[in-house]
């Protein structure tokens, strides 16, 4: 493992001329537009990790569906070192086709709200060394969601809606070349849901 000064971005950066809020709707487009036969959340030795990753500068990472075991997977995977990495370490986030009963876009942020006051755990490694999370709400608060068919959430997919979300993130800029382990954990609903990954990382 390579021993080296790890650098983020802050919640009041702007990296790559985008917002970090702005970032993170896109991690919310990438994830929920991929399908769940090669979804990176459900994927559970990192096959799945390059998936839907077409941005240049910027690589998405993903936890798993927060649930009540707290066991997290390790994921294997090579990347470049020329990507930051964006990843929630624990995130929420609501949608009118998951809740019809959200009618208005203030329903959807207090639903985003409830849950994401429920949080308890919000833990990241890289390489041994913790790394402070960033909270960051979407950008704009509210924002256009396509959900692919066969999606995380099991909601109809196939059509846009209406989102909103807010979570706690790292967004590293690039890291040098060599072997790196990201870990990260977090908790909702007061502990009883668990979410994470450990990321073992092949940079090049």
């Amino acid at each position: 493992m390579t021993l080296v000064e790890i650098s983020f971005f802050t919640a009041d950066s702007e990296p790559y001329g985008r917002t970090y809020g702005n970032w993170t709707v896109e991690w919310w487009r990438w994830v929920l537009g991929i399908p769940t036969s090669i979804n990176p959340v459900l994927d559970r030795t990192g096959k799945n990790a390059n998936v839907g990753q077409h941005n240049e500068d910027v690589l998405f990472l993903a936890g798993k569906l927060a649930d009540e075991d707290r066991n997290v997977p390790d994921r294997f995977c090579t990347i470049s070192s020329k990507k930051s990495i964006l990843f929630p370490v624990i995130n929420c986030e609501s949608n009118k086709l998951e809740h019809p009963e959200l009618r208005t876009d203030q329903d959807i942020v207090e639903r985003v709200k409830r849950d994401e006051d429920t949080i308890v755990r919000k833990d990241c490694f890289v390489d041994g060394k913790r790394i402070p999370v960033q909270r960051v709400k979407s950008d704009p608060i509210v924002f256009e969601l396509k959900l692919v068919k066969d999606n995380l959430f099991n909601a109809k997919g196939g059509q846009s809606t209406r989102a909103s979300s807010d979570g706690y993130w790292i967004f590293l800029k690039p890291l040098p070349v060599g072997k790196h382990v990201i870990s990260f954990q977090g908790s909702c609903e007061y502990g009883r849901l668990n979410s994470g990954a450990s990321y073992h990382l092949e940079v090049r």
